[in-house]
């Protein structure tokens, strides 16, 4: 489902100092998400990050995860999400942010300006069990910005917090659950065999009596052309089903 915007920076907040002094100082800021896990069920949930102009780059941002006390720092996957696990009755904390540990923003090409918006999911397990079902979580989403001191040294450390809102415009939200892996589909596609014509059976006319009965009777050239017919038809589908390639199916991406 989707939970609310987010946008990352690490930039000078002016390009230049202009008529005022200082006003060339940095900006960090990160997306900041305080969720709770009220239920009696342990979850795994996963995040996914969405942007588009520009895309997101992942070898500039860090995730850092705080549930037990400590922090815990990974990055995103492939497909820009984030899974951790969520204990009952348990509260947690996830960052994504400039990684500034490798980045600095006086170097235009390590700055970081990036705006999109979060999904969140639970992740079922083998077989399933909570497959259909939504579970209620309390989430608090919110950007936390640090301006850095100027080029010139001057200037201290400030910070900044504001509330973001989520899609149920409160923090209690209802999350479905998606399956833990991709759902299996032929990659390639099955390539279907070229099946043989069906042999043309003649067409004997199913005149009736004067008494309106059927004039054919059982065992003629027509009932046994209809069973000649349907063991073509079973022949083709056996060879259809022996032809197909076992090993097609592969997860999709």
């Amino acid at each position: 489902m989707l939970l609310s915007t987010f946008e990352l920076l690490l930039k000078p907040i002016t390009p230049t100092p202009g008529t005022v002094s200082g006003s060339d100082r940095g900006i960090l800021q990160g997306y900041f998400l305080n969720i709770a896990n009220p239920t009696n069920n342990s979850l795994r949930l996963r995040l996914r990050f969405n942007a588009q102009s520009p895309n997101i780059d992942r070898s500039k941002l860090l995730v850092i995860r705080d549930t037990g006390g400590s922090n815990d720092f990974a990055n995103l996957t492939a497909q820009n999400t984030y899974d951790f696990r969520l204990a009952a009755g348990d509260t947690g904390l996830v960052i994504l942010q400039p990684d500034i540990r490798n980045l600095d923003p006086t170097n235009v090409a390590d700055r970081v300006e990036i705006r999109g918006y979060v999904e969140i999911f639970v992740v079922g397990f083998f077989p399933f069990p909570f497959r259909g079902r939504g579970f209620q979580l309390l989430a608090t989403p919110e950007h936390r910005g640090t301006f850095l001191p100027n080029p010139g040294g001057s200037g201290e450390f400030d910070q900044l917090i504001s509330s973001l809102p989520t899609m149920s415009g409160g923090s209690l939200i209802n999350v479905d659950t998606v399956p833990p892996f991709p759902i299996p589909f032929p990659n390639p596609p099955v390539a279907i065999p070229d099946l043989q014509p069906i042999p043309d059976f003649p067409v004997i006319d199913n005149g009736t009596n004067s008494n309106g009965a059927s004039s054919i009777p059982a065992g003629d050239p027509q009932l046994v052309g209809i069973q000649q017919l349907l063991s073509a038809m079973a022949d083709q589908i056996d060879d259809i089903n022996q032809r197909l390639p076992q090993e097609a199916e592969q997860p999709v991406s």
